[in-house]
């Protein structure tokens, strides 16, 4: 049988967020007892609302060869590079997918500006990707890497393919799950969320897995409770579904998930989209 080789995939363009990017990548292949191996990507954008590359191919080229060096030198990685044309919000995830990447790690400076006018730029990238996004927005805590993960259940079936995600991960780094759930507004959602909750139990214990529930308070917002959660566990990670089918809408008046994924605790933020496997 071939060894496996998990492969990441980070979005390159020269920035300190592209370099923490990097550094969770080495910090989590310190953890991962199979081959890791770590590629970087610089799109040349041909389209979209940010059509401008601040860097030709030539110039990005030669750019990625001498940070290629830098990174062997310094971290004592081989790194692959590439380069491609295309629209930004679509380029990145269909080359993951293409690729077989496991993981896209992304640096970004979270939500404002202009930025929290047009929506998440971050969640643009990630919405429709067949492989999962790890969003980061500082370097990661040295010989510390998912300990805790917090994850919300809510009443989505869709929730059912993020707590396989969780296992995943958890089974991966030998993490400890956090789930919290909402205050249910009636019986009906009440249920949905007690069928899902039977469903992380049922599946969580069957690997052997230790986890914990957390109910969120009344009256507050559930994104604010779940990274103020995390902050109080002191959580390496959360794990997020994207919204089914989003649309402009989402983008511009917000999904839910962009808060958490620009949480100002600066957490790991694992974005999911429906209908990947996690396990």
């Amino acid at each position: 049988m071939a060894e496996k080789v998990h492969k990441y995939l980070i979005p390159w363009d020269f920035t300190i967020v592209a370099e923490n990017a990097l550094k969770h990548a080495v910090n989590l292949s310190k953890f991962i007892t199979d081959p890791v191996s770590i590629e970087l990507l610089y799109v040349i954008q041909t389209g979209g609302l940010f059509n401008k590359s601040k860097y030709s191919e030539t110039e990005a080229s030669e750019m990625l060869h001498d940070d290629k060096k830098r990174i062997s030198e310094e971290y004592g990685i081989e790194v692959k590079t590439h380069i491609l044309e295309g629209n930004l919000f679509n380029t990145i995830s269909e080359f993951a997918s293409e690729s077989e990447a496991e993981l896209v790690i992304m640096g970004t400076h979270g939500i404002k500006g202009v930025q929290k006018l047009t929506g998440s730029w971050a969640l643009k990238v990630i919405a429709g990707s067949e492989v999962p996004f790890l969003v980061v927005q500082e370097e990661p805590k040295k010989d510390k890497v998912f300990s805790h993960i917090v994850m919300p259940v809510e009443f989505r079936d869709e929730d059912k393919e993020k707590i396989n995600w969780g296992i995943r991960y958890a089974k991966l780094f030998n993490s400890k799950l956090h789930i919290i759930i909402p205050n249910a507004f009636d019986s009906g959602v009440q249920q949905k969320i007690n069928n899902n909750l039977a469903f992380a139990k049922r599946n969580i214990e069957a690997h052997g897995l230790e986890w914990e529930i957390h109910n969120s308070s009344k009256g507050k917002s559930f994104q604010e409770e779940v990274v103020n959660l995390a902050v109080d566990i002191e959580a390496d990670l959360i794990i997020v579904m994207t919204t089914p089918n989003i649309d402009l809408t989402d983008f511009v008046f917000g999904a839910q998930e962009q808060y958490i994924i620009a949480n100002k605790a600066r957490i790991p933020v694992l974005c999911v989209n429906p209908g990947t496997l996690g396990i």
